[in-house]
């Protein structure tokens, strides 16, 4: 084992009110892909029914992709507070992660001008995922990731602890430098813009959330 790998890393956390600025930043973005389409990968932990409202106004069809049971929960949710669904689909799956409903979709020929990735925020899972993004970004389209900063040594306890997301996580995966380490800003930074040639969106871009651009 070298000196790099008993290095300790430091475990940085988002600033205070960053959700918000993340919230309003998606909000700028679908103005900008008016008429288009948004693919969302990890939908999250609970209704936007301002966003859902906002998309079904700016005519964007709405792609959200994570566990069925999420899928079916956020999609009854939604049914029963009285809000649009003609533009919502929810692609699920059973077992596993994402990776296999973005080949399906890449297979179906199906493109997007925003995609957001926010879901496992590990190498291990969002890399593959990273990646299959790539072919489904229509040119001059914006590929956003959350937690930039976020670390599995920032949230183990927690996570651990959680009823929902003890069993999801595989801690044992790691070594405790490797727990340190922000993956997403790894995939980022040492992959996804070196390789594909995409722009950060600099107005857009937050401490803890990257937007970033195929160009035209």
């Amino acid at each position: 084992m070298t000196k790099t790998d008993t290095k300790e890393l430091p475990a940085c956390q988002p600033q205070k009110g960053a959700r918000k600025l993340v919230m309003l930043n998606v909000m700028k973005l679908l103005e900008r892909v008016r008429g288009g389409e948004f693919l969302e990968i990890g939908i999250g932990p609970k209704v936007r029914a301002k966003r859902i409202r906002a998309m079904r106004e700016l005519n964007i069809h709405y792609v959200g992709l994570d566990f069925q049971v999420e899928c079916d929960r956020r999609f009854a949710e939604i049914k029963q507070r009285g809000l649009p669904t003609e533009h919502l689909e929810f692609i699920g799956n059973e077992c596993g992660t994402y990776l296999y409903n973005l080949i399906r979709l890449k297979r179906a020929g199906r493109k997007f001008d925003f995609i957001y990735l926010d879901g496992h925020h590990t190498l291990y899972v969002d890399m593959a995922a990273a990646f299959a993004c790539i072919p489904l970004l229509k040119p001059g389209g914006y590929l956003a990731f959350d937690d930039m900063t976020w670390t599995l040594a920032s949230k183990e306890e927690s996570l651990k602890s959680s009823e929902y997301y003890s069993g999801i996580y595989d801690f044992s995966l790691y070594t405790e430098v490797e727990k340190q380490e922000p993956h997403i800003k790894v995939i980022v930074d040492e992959y996804i813009i070196p390789m594909f040639g995409l722009q950060r969106v600099e107005d857009l871009c937050l401490p803890n959330w990257c937007v970033l651009s195929s160009g035209g």
